[in-house]
């Protein structure tokens, strides 16, 4: 059995093209900024219990199509904010 030169140049090329551009992908970008990681940004402010609160009624307003959602919210809003 034997192989065509143009055959295997062709198969080579395709195997290599996804190795390559999985390779440049890894690399650091001379042209943009690097992303922040997350571990290296500063922790947001604490809130304050009020302010948690009127997140969580805000979330409950906002999650009213998704019942299951929903009820979570309204589990942690009972939790954190009632007891």
């Amino acid at each position: 059995m034997r192989y065509h030169p143009t055959r295997l140049i062709l198969l080579l090329t395709l195997f290599a093209l996804p190795l390559s551009s999985a390779l440049a992908e890894r690399g650091e970008s001379v042209m943009f900024e690097p992303k922040a990681h997350p571990f290296t940004e500063p922790p947001p402010q604490q809130q304050s219990e009020s302010e948690k609160c009127e997140q969580l009624l805000q979330q409950i307003e906002a999650l009213k199509g998704k019942p299951q959602r929903r009820h979570a919210a309204i589990e942690r809003h009972k939790k954190a904010c009632l007891e």
